[in-house]
């Protein structure tokens, strides 16, 4: 790959990046999920447990109705070109979510990386990495 081209595969997965950001800020299940490839090879673990796309895909259509206002930000994106059609994404993230019905808000952060791949004109999570860490005991 020459410098051109690994510019615009920083510049292409950094917009699907941005726009997985809006679709969750928007609580867009289908938006969502769209971002995820519907590979075999697509696994994404979740606080240390694996899931597949249909497992994702569900709790993601099962979990947004149940949020009133969500508030994401992915920052520190660092994006490393792995070819002309995969790239691999980290990024530390902040959200705030206000539960439907309770009012309760839940605050998390921490890491994720995904593994991008450009399917047809479309680049595509095919695998990734959330981590929540744990609050300190008190």
């Amino acid at each position: 790959m020459d410098h051109s081209e690994r510019e615009a595969v920083m510049a292409a997965v950094s917009a699907r990046v941005r726009s997985f950001e809006a679709a969750e800020c928007a609580r867009d299940a289908d938006g969502l999920v769209a971002h995820y490839a519907t590979v075999p090879e697509f696994y994404f673990y979740h606080d240390g447990r694996r899931a597949t796309h249909d497992l994702m895909a569900a709790g993601v259509r099962k979990a947004l109705p149940a949020v009133r206002s969500l508030d994401v930000t992915y920052a520190d994106l660092e994006v490393s070109p792995l070819g002309s059609e995969y790239a691999l994404a980290s990024a530390t993230f902040k959200r705030d979510i206000v539960m439907e019905g309770t009012g309760t808000t839940i605050r998390q952060q921490g890491g994720v990386s995904w593994l991008w791949r450009k399917i047809g004109a479309q680049w595509l999570i095919v695998q990734g990495h959330i981590s929540h860490p744990l609050e300190p005991a008190k």
